[in-house]
């Protein structure tokens, strides 16, 4: 890969990242990119909580030659991570070969059950034990490795490779080293082979490859990339999108998506079972609390919640619902069956307590108590 073509493939996945993310620290580990590139980046990111970091490494760190056509040695500073960043608990490792299409933020909740990496499988390899995951989109837990000293297990494992004449890629190694007891297999939708499909030949991984529907991450792989001409690659297009988005261009884009999660809670009463839960849980969703009437000091405070909006005196049928994703019915007391038949009209989701749901009234989700609703709208929502 030559160094325009990484850096436009670096620029690529940075606009992809902030535009369906916030609060990032990007860290480009590197030896020898420009120090404009991060300062452009980051002027453009002033007002932002984004942040592209410059961390630059001694090649002499990269001791290591892996031979590929397309793997150059920085390949293997993704192995040394918890070292290179030890004030991290946990990261998300990318190639620059990607374009990020929805929220990560999942990555960072989920556990690992107790493994030190999580991988996704690699189609081309998913019948082997030295290849099997494939190494382009890793969740690392930085401590775990920390406490067992795996960085100095994985230098010893690519010399062991090299002195045998085994494959020493990243990516042999890595599987190599941790073998399928210690390696959470995490969903293609994070690392979704959009590349190597040209070379899949076999039916069997031709299916595998097709299955992506709803990619979170798009994963170039191979030696073809979508700014060659090769016109019959997936999702080219959307690599090209970013390619011409300027950085304010994808915070806009950001933006947009998050107004597009707002949920509606429809009240006639001021005990909403569970609202300040839910504000809590989920700060990246707006809860637009609309009532019938004028509302009481009780629900108005609940402005102070940074994503809560209290609107008083709205007819349910003349509302703008253009932006609302669902509907929450939480409160306790008062009717709400007539709204609810509207709402089942329009076409919109109703999610709710099971005790508090009306027997022909459609619901999205009936909630046993305000745990299972969270989890519902953190699967369905968020």
């Amino acid at each position: 890969m030559t160094k325009i073509q990484y850096i436009n493939d670096l620029s690529v996945a940075i606009k992809s990242l902030i535009a369906y993310n916030d609060s990032l620290h990007i860290y480009v580990v590197n030896t020898d990119i420009s120090s404009e590139f991060f300062l452009k980046f980051n002027e453009q990111l002033t007002n932002t909580n984004n942040r592209v970091f410059d961390w630059k490494i001694d090649e002499n760190e990269l001791k290591w030659d892996a031979s590929f056509e397309y793997i150059s040695k920085i390949s293997y500073a993704r192995l040394l991570i918890p070292d290179l960043l030890p004030h991290l608990k946990r990261v998300l490792y990318l190639d620059c070969d990607i374009v990020v299409t929805d929220n990560l933020d999942r990555l960072f909740e989920i556990s690992l059950e107790g493994n030190p990496i999580g991988m996704a499988i690699d189609w081309f390899y998913f019948n082997t034990k030295d290849n099997r995951y494939n190494s382009g989109v890793m969740l690392i837990d930085c401590e775990l490795w920390r406490e067992k000293g795996y960085v100095e297990g994985i230098k010893k494992e690519v010399d062991k490779r090299l002195k045998n004449n085994l494959k020493a890629d990243d990516q042999s190694v890595v599987n190599g080293f941790f073998n399928y007891t210690h390696i959470f297999e995490l969903s293609t939708d994070y690392n979704a082979a959009y590349g190597s499909d040209i070379l899949a030949f076999s039916e069997e991984i031709k299916e595998k490859f097709t299955a992506h529907n709803s990619a979170k991450i798009i994963h170039f792989t191979g030696p073809y990339k979508p700014s060659a001409s090769k016109p019959f690659m997936r999702g080219r297009q959307k690599w090209w999108d970013f390619y011409f988005m300027s950085v304010n261009e994808a915070l806009q884009l950001y933006v947009s998506q998050q107004i597009k999660k707002q949920v509606l809670v429809y009240t006639r009463t001021e005990n909403m079972r569970g609202i300040v839960e839910l504000a809590q849980a989920f700060p990246k969703i707006n809860f637009l609390i609309v009532a019938p009437t004028k509302v009481s000091l009780k629900v108005l405070k609940l402005n102070q919640h940074p994503n809560v909006f209290v609107k008083s005196n709205v007819r349910a049928r003349y509302y703008d619902y253009s932006n609302i994703k669902a509907i929450l019915m939480l409160g306790e007391e008062e009717s709400t069956y007539e709204e609810s038949q509207y709402f089942n009209e329009i076409g919109l989701p109703i999610l709710t307590y099971r005790d508090l749901a009306y027997k022909d009234i459609i619901y999205e989700y009936q909630a046993d108590g305000i745990a299972d609703l969270i989890a519902a709208i953190k699967e369905k929502y968020s």
